[in-house]
């Protein structure tokens, strides 16, 4: 996988692995088994944090949309009004200078993985919903979103959604991806250090079609405006405050067992 795989791809795919998490006892309707979405996208990001240029490459996605076990415990499924969890998990491409030559001088950063939760209330045609992760490899900090969207259904093929996007991190991330250490400094690059807090503020928007009962369809797109130190950064300066990503992807739904 191609650096692409950066924080806007790998947060897309983190999403569409987020299932809520609830107990249910309703055997009497259904029994064993996992209903999951299966498909691929490409999506086009920064080439990293604060880059100006873009790479698109081909993204896999997985949606788990309900899995029940014989004692009755379900993950997914069920209406989506109401207060939900689920993990979250996020993918940050490796940063080199062999790929970005811009950026001579500084360090290779390894791809890093993200683990958290996410949690969500929604009720009627809005949602509030935010997430929590941290990092292990590449950078060890901690890194969420917080976000608000309006959701319109107008039939039961096509539902479109957005809102509001807030990025956060503390120093460790923001250290890594937009600091400068004393030995990287140079004259393009002089030695930077970055706090945390909000990182980043934008707006999100998708639109899933519904093909039939097996097949969907989905797009979305971003803006986010990198923030305080984030966006003050020299490695930021030489590229872009905004951070755009696009994405379009088929799934396929698959029932086993219900």
């Amino acid at each position: 996988m191609t650096r692409v795989s950066r924080f806007a791809t790998a947060t897309a795919a983190a999403s569409l692995l987020a299932a809520p998490i609830a107990l249910a006892q309703d055997s009497a309707t259904s029994g064993p088994g996992i209903s999951f979405e299966l498909g691929a996208a490409g999506t086009m990001t920064p080439r990293y944090f604060g880059a100006s240029d873009f790479v698109l490459s081909p993204t896999p996605l997985f949606r788990l949309k309900r899995l029940e076990l014989p004692n009755g415990f379900t993950i997914g499924g069920g209406s989506d009004e109401g207060f939900s969890l689920s993990p979250s998990i996020s993918i940050v491409g490796e940063r080199s200078v062999s790929d970005s030559p811009e950026l001579v001088g500084l360090n290779t950063i390894d791809t890093a993985v993200e683990l958290g939760a996410a949690a969500k209330y929604q009720i009627g045609s809005f949602r509030v919903m935010g997430a929590l992760r941290r990092g292990f490899g590449g950078h060890e900090g901690i890194r969420g979103e917080l976000g608000a969207d309006y959701i319109l259904k107008p039939d039961d093929q096509w539902t479109f959604h957005g809102g509001p996007r807030l990025g956060f991190a503390d120093s460790t991330f923001t250290n890594t991806y937009f600091g400068v250490t004393a030995a990287e400094a140079s004259a393009a690059f002089p030695a930077t250090t970055t706090g945390g807090g909000l990182i980043s503020a934008g707006l999100e928007a998708g639109l899933r079609y519904q093909v039939d009962d097996y097949w969907a369809v989905e797009a979305g797109a971003s803006w986010n405006r990198l923030v305080g130190d984030a966006a003050s950064s020299p490695i930021t300066t030489q590229g872009s405050k905004d951070q755009y990503t696009l994405s379009f992807g088929v799934l396929r739904r698959f029932d086993i067992g219900f």
